[in-house]
């Protein structure tokens, strides 16, 4: 069976359920994961694994989470939260731990730099 195949049939046929990205620490990892499976777009909802995402696709997806928010996310967090909103809840909750006790002074250059201030 051609997975990307059945895939494509599912999101036209699902396209009235897509519930996308509603903040931007989901709509980066969204299109990084869209990338790393060679998918139009992701839901948040979607299950890595279960769009075709297997031993190779989660070694890109490190990787590019990494490059994107300079933070490593183990691949035992991928394979017990697969789905899109679990990830990127997790990488907020990082992302707050790792600034809430920076002075003002120590994360203003992050806020530049990184792609979940907008910048």
């Amino acid at each position: 069976m051609d997975r990307r195949g059945a895939v494509g049939a599912e999101y036209a046929a699902d396209a009235v359920r897509y519930v996308a990205s509603r903040i931007l620490v989901e709509g980066v990892p969204a299109g990084i994961w869209a990338e790393v499976l060679r998918l139009e777009r992701m839901r948040v909802h979607d299950n890595f694994f279960d769009l075709g995402g297997h031993s190779l696709p989660v070694i890109r997806l490190l990787a590019a989470v990494q490059a994107a928010f300079d933070q490593e996310i183990s691949i035992r967090t991928v394979i017990s939260m697969p789905a899109l909103r679990a990830v990127a809840g997790e990488s907020e909750r990082r992302i707050y731990e790792d600034t809430a006790t920076m002075s003002e002074f120590e994360a203003e250059p992050l806020a530049v730099s990184n792609p979940i201030a907008g910048a």
